[in-house]
């Protein structure tokens, strides 16, 4: 079974060039490859379907998270595979990670601060432009 402590002793996280199996390659091709094939295909839903604005533009910030961080861990797999000096050691990993969270903060925040506000003053506007005469 493994130690997920064992992961974050420095010695084993810091280690510059650590022992990959192949298993553990192909997993993590999937996963990243699984990541940047969402992202795409948000990519193509938001090309396809009418929604309104502020919705296109959270799938647009959804589809450069999921791409960007796809392609860059992508790009992790194959130096680990290749066995990169300093560039295939794990604390790479949680880099990505932290990555994920600072950028996915600004995209929750949008969804639930912005969006509903957006969608109220949309609604009230609506409301409005009922009671104004229509242009002839």
């Amino acid at each position: 079974m493994y130690d997920l402590i064992k992961f974050f002793k420095p010695a084993y996280l810091l280690e510059l060039q650590p022992y990959t199996s192949l298993g553990t390659i192909k997993i993590m091709m999937i996963f990243f490859a699984v990541v940047t094939a969402i992202g795409i295909g948000l990519k193509i839903y938001e090309r396809t379907a009418e929604m309104e604005k502020f919705r296109s533009k959270l799938l647009d910030k959804l589809v450069s998270l999921f791409i960007t961080l796809g392609l860059l861990g992508i790009g992790l797999t194959w130096v680990r595979y290749e066995r990169v000096q300093i560039l295939s050691a794990r604390f790479w990993l949680l880099v990505w990670l932290a990555a994920l969270f600072a950028w996915l903060y600004p995209i929750l925040k949008y969804l639930f601060k912005v969006v509903p506000e957006a969608k109220k003053h949309a609604e009230e506007s609506r409301l409005m432009r009922k009671y104004l005469p229509a242009k002839k």
